[in-house]
Formats: structure tokens, sequence, C-alpha cells
């Protein structure tokens, strides 16, 4: 009997917690394309970077370096990562809502964790101060390039957006990055 009445206050807890996930997917995930993406932006290195510091071109890849200063990481308690790269920024899209993808070719050297590559838009708000909204994918330590995507969910708001293409470490390490397309298909 006792063995009954746990499994269903399991079955009960377990069930409550996938629909809290699902809600909470429904409000910050990203929705599925109603249609193919279509291509905003194709970046080569002949492209600028916003960053300019320990970005490198090997090839036709973009090498950054994360900065490894521990004495820094040791005195203080963020949780910011050791470095954010901004790579590019562009004009927000010219539609009401939609499903933005930047998918590119990349590869981890030299990392203890793995590295961030995300997809999001900056607001400059009414008084002055900035919202940063992102999803992003991780890079896994790897010796090959292998495909990734980062997709994130846009809607227009009164404040105009930057939408930018970034890249975070939280250890030391090397990302070469390239093949990167910004891509926008309707939402379903």
């Amino acid at each position: 009997m006792f063995d009954d009445l746990f499994n269903n206050l399991k079955g009960f807890i377990d069930s409550k917690i996938q629909e809290v996930g699902n809600d909470l997917q429904k409000r910050f995930g990203v929705p599925e394309p109603a249609e193919p993406f279509m291509l905003i932006r194709r970046f080569t290195p002949a492209d600028s970077t916003v960053t300019r510091g320990c970005i490198g071109i090997v090839g036709e890849s973009w090498q950054i370096e994360a900065y490894d200063d521990n004495n820094q990481r040791f005195l203080t308690n963020s949780t910011d990562p050791l470095r954010n790269v901004i790579l590019f920024e562009v004009a927000e899209p010219d539609v009401q809502e939609c499903v933005l993808a930047c998918q590119f070719n990349a590869k981890a050297l030299n990392t203890e964790k793995p590295i961030k590559v995300s997809l999001g838009w900056r607001r400059t708000g009414q008084w002055g101060g900035r919202v940063t909204t992102s999803w992003f994918t991780e890079v896994l330590l790897t010796e090959d390039f292998q495909p990734y995507e980062a997709r994130a969910h846009f809607k227009k708001e009164a404040d105009a957006a930057t939408v930018e293409i970034s890249v975070q470490f939280e250890s030391s390490g090397i990302l070469q990055i390239k093949d990167i397309e910004l891509l926008q298909a309707p939402v379903k």
C-alpha cells in the first residue's frame, strides 16, 4: 500500500514538473519556423568584427582567443564570462516577429569548458538602460570543424534593437569559427 501511494505521488510530481517545463518552453523557448529559413547575411573574413583584440584570420576562419587572467577570476565572485566577444552587429529584422538562426562551423581548442556562441539583440530603453536578450549553443572541445546553430525568437518592440552574434568564454581556450550565416523565417 505504501508503495502504491509513493508511486502515485511520484507520478503526480513528475507530471507537474513536465507541465511547468512545457509552460517555460512556451514562454521562453524558440518557436518552430513556418517556412524554410532565408539568408539575411553571410559573414566572411573580409568583414571586420566589433571586438578587435585577440581575433585573427586563419584561412577562411576567425580565430578568437580567451584571456586567462586567473588573478582577476579569483578576485571577483561574478558569474560573468571570462571574456565576451561581439563578432557582428546588424539592424533588427523589418518584421513584427520571426525566428532568427545563426548557422556556422566551429571548433574549440585548448579549453576546459564549452565555448558559447550567442545570437540575440541589445535594446536601449527610454531611460538609457541597455537590455540584452540572447540564446546560445555550446561548442565543445574538438579538433575538427563541426556545424552548429543558435536560434532566437525575435519580436519587434517600441525600442529599436541591434542583432548581435557573440562568443562567451568561461575558461581559457581558442575558438575557430567560419561560414557564419544569419537567417530568418516566419513564426509557425
